[in-house]
């Protein structure tokens, strides 16, 4: 998910910590386990651990970047310093790519959970009334802006961490041994580009760092640690479903681009679980959509030079909702796929190969110093390289031949 959540103003490790992980957990949850179950939890489970240690490794690549520049500085500035005008320009066009991608995705998979939460509700809503309802709901808190999203954010959060305990508590008595004994390696790793995605938090490293105050090992911790707890999230989601969900069932929901809740729904024959999957998938995919449309907003008005209040907010909000809801309305089995390229090319560039060029041209070429322990070593910049290069190449050829 790629909120931002507000704390005080303290600059607390703790506070740090829960801004990384609740800015990475989010709709990833429910894209997952359909695109890494079909290989079986340990292969799935390995791809997710090279995956993880990768984002972790880019994004102490992008604060020793991020401690280069003045306080208050952003990606385009920052852009703009190592890379040129070139670079500035395709880090905002990344930028936008990933985001609208995440866009689409969001929409085209939130309408069929929303359908689903009003029926269980008594209040049945069918297509495409329930596809402009859902988008202009929060189209409008999108607009109402930072205050209203914040509290709302929280009571969602609240909701998706009780849904997440239960589901984890209760889907565990539903699992069944020998469903996660299934391995077929070759597959895996054409889930990393969707695991990108999952565990992206990059965009908000520049405000942790005003947050707290520049202090190096603070921010080293909460990467290090925020990082860790979506990791632990996110491989306890993917038991679960593994465990529980058939291999021709994912199998199925991978083939219909249709998230995970939708399938756990109907398998599981508890139907509290049902019902907690329904919830949670709703809760996550929430979170992600008003944290990824809030900065969308804020990108674009600072690019446009636009005030983003009274008529020019509502334009820049049009600009932020329309293109991706034209685009889910027409292409509703899209969920998946709009995942996996925000991870294969958005996630892959702007927090890849990006924060590998900043430190290099910075740290190699114009010498600036780095701070202790940071991987800025010339062949561990080589190494996050041909990793990334594989992941862009792993979506085109996904693109090509599925």
């Amino acid at each position: 998910m790629k909120t931002k959540e507000k704390f005080d103003t303290s600059g607390s490790l703790l506070s740090g910590i829960l801004l990384i992980a609740g800015t990475s957990i989010g709709a990833g949850m429910l894209a997952l386990p359909v695109v890494t179950g079909v290989s079986g939890f340990y292969p799935a489970l390995f791809v997710s651990t090279l995956c993880w240690l990768f984002m972790l490794a880019t994004g102490l690549l992008f604060l020793e970047a991020t401690l280069w520049m003045p306080a208050g500085s952003n990606l385009l500035s920052m852009a703009g310093r190592f890379l040129g005008p070139w670079g500035k320009w395709i880090s905002g066009a990344a930028f936008l790519f990933l985001y609208y991608c995440l866009m689409v995705s969001y929409l085209a998979g939130g309408v069929p959970i929303f359908i689903d939460a009003f029926t269980i509700s008594g209040i049945p809503i069918a297509n495409p009334y329930a596809f402009w309802i859902f988008t202009l709901l929060f189209a409008s808190l999108t607009f109402i802006g930072h205050k209203v999203v914040d509290r709302i954010n929280w009571i969602l959060m609240a909701g998706l961490i009780i849904s997440y305990v239960l589901l984890i508590s209760i889907g565990s008595t539903e699992i069944k041994p020998q469903l996660l004994e299934h391995r077929t390696w070759g597959i895996a790793w054409f889930a990393a580009p969707t695991l990108f995605s999952a565990y992206g938090y990059h965009n908000i490293i520049p405000t942790l760092t005003t947050y707290l105050n520049r202090d190096v090992k603070k921010l080293r911790w909460a990467i290090i640690i925020g990082t860790s707890i979506p990791f632990i999230v996110y491989s306890l989601w993917q038991w679960l479903i593994i465990g529980t969900i058939p291999l021709d069932q994912l199998q199925l929901a991978q083939a219909q681009g249709t998230p995970i809740t939708e399938t756990l729904q109907e398998i599981v024959h508890h139907s509290w679980i049902g019902t907690l999957g329904l919830f949670f998938g709703l809760f996550a995919l929430i979170t992600s959509l008003l944290g990824v449309a809030l900065s969308m907003v804020d990108f674009l008005g600072d690019g446009t030079n636009l005030p983003r209040t009274g008529r020019s907010r509502a334009i820049l909000t049009a600009v932020v909702f329309l293109p991706p809801a034209a685009f889910a309305l027409n292409y509703p089995q899209i969920f998946l796929t709009a995942i996996s390229l925000a991870g294969g090319f958005g996630e892959a560039i702007l927090n890849g190969l990006i924060p590998i060029a900043f430190v290099y041209i910075g740290h190699h070429l114009l010498k600036f110093p780095t701070t202790p322990y940071s991987p800025t070593n010339k062949f561990f910049l080589v190494i996050l390289l041909l990793f990334t290069n594989l992941i862009i190449a792993l979506e085109i050829i996904q693109l090509l031949y599925h």
